[in-house]
């Protein structure tokens, strides 16, 4: 809760601080904090934008925390670091998964923000018409899912993903077994939320394609955007089977994709320095290849 607090008290002080630059003519970026995008209390975005620039492109971050936790705040350094490299940025909350709401109503709202996102840079003057996003964990998942599902309605054409130990085929029974989610009743309570279909650990198997409509991999075509995979080959979260699937899944449509297979790291990608630096070398990367 007190660290709750301190978030919004920071994210008032940030708001007045830009309204004051914009007055007195000291603004360099325009920034957007806390904008509602919908009619839920999630449905909230952060998003700022080079101030001398006409045209840019965007990167979109997806917080993680298993669909059922995290905060866009959490991108708060990110996004300062991506704006100081000359890019739009936007990160953004969404509806967590529970009875009532599944991967694919969170894909929805992620299609409603990408949407504000565009309105407000058209409030600007500054064009958009490009994005690559990015996530981490149910973040990576997100983003793949919205950008190989999703491309043909959004607002914003999503040209590559940076996925960092996303999920990509939910229906992979390795998620029940030998892991560091909880037992296989957790499991499948938390997996009945992502793709709205009721099941136990026992009944499992019911749910396969209903659990496959919510997986990226499903979605994976000829036109599927260039990705980047980093994973780690210990992850006892989301099993590395699920990176090599949609390796070899890219291989067989002819993908552009790189994966940076941490050998030694768990879900967290903490135990290869190697691997970590050619995660940061592949972003600027891609975000140089594909937003230019």
């Amino acid at each position: 809760m007190f660290n709750r607090i301190i978030s919004i008290i920071m994210s008032a002080f940030l708001s007045f601080f830009n309204w004051v630059g914009v007055i007195f003519g000291m603004e360099d970026n325009y920034r957007f904090e806390n904008v509602s995008y919908g009619t839920h209390e999630r449905h909230t975005l952060n998003f700022y934008i080079p101030a001398d620039k006409d045209s840019v492109g965007l990167v979109l971050m997806i917080h993680g925390g298993a669909w059922i936790g995290g905060d866009k705040n959490d991108y708060a350094a990110e996004m300062e670091r991506v704006l100081d490299m000359g890019y739009a940025v936007a990160s953004v909350n969404y509806r967590y998964i529970s009875d009532d709401v599944d991967l694919i109503d969170v894909t929805d709202d992620i299609q409603l923000a990408v949407a504000k996102i565009k309105k407000l840079s058209e409030k600007r003057g500054v064009e958009i018409n490009k994005m690559v996003v990015t996530g981490v964990s149910a973040g990576g998942h997100l983003s793949m899912l919205y950008a190989y599902s999703r491309a043909d309605v959004s607002a914003i054409k999503p040209v590559a993903v940076l996925n960092y130990c996303g999920p990509t085929d939910l229906s992979d029974d390795a998620y029940y077994f030998d892991n560091g989610l909880g037992d296989g009743e957790y499991v499948a309570q938390v997996l009945s939320w992502a793709c709205g279909y009721k099941h136990t650990f026992a009944t499992r198997e019911e749910a396969k394609e209903a659990l496959w409509n919510v997986s990226p991999l499903k979605y994976v075509d000829e036109n599927t955007v260039p990705t980047v995979i980093n994973h780690g080959v210990k992850d006892n979260i989301v099993p590395f089977s699920n990176a090599v699937s949609l390796r070899d899944k890219f291989d067989t449509v002819g993908v552009t994709y790189v994966l940076n297979a941490y050998p030694n790291s768990g879900h967290g990608l903490n135990e290869d320095a190697e691997n970590t630096d050619k995660s940061y070398e592949l972003y600027s990367e891609y975000l140089e290849t594909y937003l230019g």
